[in-house]
Order: structure tokens, then sequence, then C-alpha cells
């Protein structure tokens, strides 16, 4: 199994992360679990197996990233957060997917988390898609947006190679959508985002984004970088 040593819990303990008073989430079983329900799972055929497993992890670590920049103080309900960063697509490939989450995430946390932890979870992965629509409390807003964050940057353009290889496209296919959709998908996102501080990273994914492409089309072209011809 792939699962251990994904990376290192945040202030986890040997028996599990505190969260609240005398509230111990097992984080150790709580991630076995996660990879035998998602671990090699392929709801979308233009993505790989397993991929909302490891977007789950992903999308926890961010959003406990994001808390302890954005809340520093507020480190009560870590549990809750990377748990639901975990889980929150558990639903995929039933939609809609956020409210068929939360039904399963009750029944496979059920015996992991004490009652309020648990709900706190399915309100994670019930609102993770609803964004704006209402005022959430902190912990749904940080996976939103830790959701947000792993879509772009090296994760989208991850996405991109793997959307181009499985419709048997080459690269000019890839190009393409960055020079007609990209954008307007950039502009939609991040005005999703719930905190400057998320902004922030969203743009310098962005900028990222926009380098590498350029690069991609220049050596696409068999242009090699820093050339500057014959004097």
């Amino acid at each position: 199994m792939k699962e251990k040593g994904f990376w290192n819990h945040t202030k986890n303990t040997e028996a599990g992360l505190v969260d609240g008073v005398n509230n111990k989430v097992d984080l150790d079983q709580i991630q076995k679990v996660a990879f035998e329900t998602m671990g090699h799972r392929q709801v979308n055929p233009q993505r790989e197996p397993g991929y909302i497993y490891y977007h789950g992890q992903r999308v926890g670590k961010i959003a406990l990233q994001l808390r302890e920049l954005i809340f520093p103080f507020q480190d009560q309900d870590d549990g809750v957060i990377l748990v639901g960063g975990w889980f929150h697509d558990v639903g995929k490939g039933i939609e809609p997917h956020w409210e068929y989450g939360a039904l399963l995430v009750e029944r496979i946390l059920g015996e992991h988390c004490s009652v309020d932890q648990l709900e706190q979870i399915r309100e994670i992965v019930g609102n993770h898609t609803l964004r704006k629509e209402k005022e959430y409390p902190h912990y749904v807003q940080l996976v939103q947006d830790g959701d947000i964050l792993d879509h772009f940057g090296s994760q989208e353009i991850w996405l991109n190679f793997w959307h181009t290889a499985y419709h048997k496209q080459n690269l000019d296919y890839a190009l393409e959508f960055y020079e007609t959709r990209y954008q307007k998908q950039v502009v939609k996102v991040r005005e999703l985002l719930n905190f400057e501080e998320s902004v922030e990273f969203f743009n310098e994914k962005d900028r990222f984004v926009r380098s590498f492409v350029e690069r991609l089309r220049k050596e696409g072209m068999g242009d090699l970088v820093g050339y500057k011809g014959k004097d």
C-alpha cells in the first residue's frame, strides 16, 4: 500500500490528532480507510486511477497550511479539516457527488469519529463545491480553497496532459486550451476563493503555468530558450 508516508500529519501524535478536549481522530487508521476506499478507483477515464485519493490527500494538507497561515490560533478543528479534505470527493462518480459523498462519509467514518466531528466532516464534503452560496464556517472554506488550489499550478498542467493523451491528441491540442479557455477559467475560479491568502497562492500558480506554457510553446516549435541567433 502506498498511502503510508504520503506526508507527515501536522501536529500528529502516535495515537492521532487531538481535536478539541478529549476528542481524538485516529489519522493513521482513517488514512488507511481513505486509501482502501479511493486508492485504486478511477471515476474519470481522463484522470489516473486513485486520483481522488491523492487529490484528497493534497487538499487536506493545503487546507491545514492555509489554516496555520490565516487562523494560527484556531487548531481545534485540524482533524476534521484534514479528514474532510481527504474525503471531499469520495462521492465522485455519482452526481451530485457532494451530496452523495456526505452520505457516504457518515457510513465510512462513523466508527472513527465523534458525532460532532462527523457532522463537521459531512458539512465539508457536502458543501465543498457550493462556494459563495452562503456563509460557511472556516473549516469548510479552507477545504473549498484547498480544492481549488490543488487543481492549478503543476497539477493543472498534469491534468491537461492526461486529458490530451486520453483524446490521442498532440501538443497543439494542449496549447490550444491555454490560448482559448484557460484565462476565462482562471478569472472565474479566482473569484470563488474565500481568502486573500488563497488568492495570492493561486496567482503564483497561475504565473508558473503561464511561464511553463510559454516555454512549452517555444520548445514545441524547436526553439532553444536563450538562443539569440548568429551575431
